[in-house]
């Protein structure tokens, strides 16, 4: 019985060596680029890269002039509600920077 489980890994190690035969077989066909390829594929990668970031910094553009157009109407429509939201901004980060000791002591030396 012992040499059942030897058999079958024998049979299982040259089956899985004739697989990588034929797996080696399929890729040396495969050429590798040339120079001028590599080339090309570096140039139209850069510019296809150049594309997209030029997309999405007027993107960008697009959604910040929206934000900003937005928070000009709403000042525009609603000045004391603005300035009551600001107030209660600074009102929010001076309670923080007094109550908060590590904010306090972020500047002194010594501290950790």
């Amino acid at each position: 019985m012992a040499k059942v489980p030897e058999n079958e890994d024998d049979l299982w190690i040259e089956g899985l060596n004739t697989e990588m035969k034929r797996v080696d077989q399929l890729f040396d066909d495969v050429p590798s680029p040339s120079m001028e390829g590599l080339q090309m594929l570096a140039v139209h990668t850069l510019e296809r890269q150049r594309r997209r970031m030029r997309y999405e910094f007027m993107l960008f553009l697009l959604v910040a002039s929206f934000i900003v157009g937005g928070g000009l109407l709403a000042a525009l429509a609603a000045p004391l509600i603005l300035l009551f939201i600001h107030g209660i901004g600074m009102i929010a980060g001076i309670a923080t920077l007094l109550f908060s000791k590590r904010l306090r002591s972020a500047g002194k030396k010594g501290t950790p």
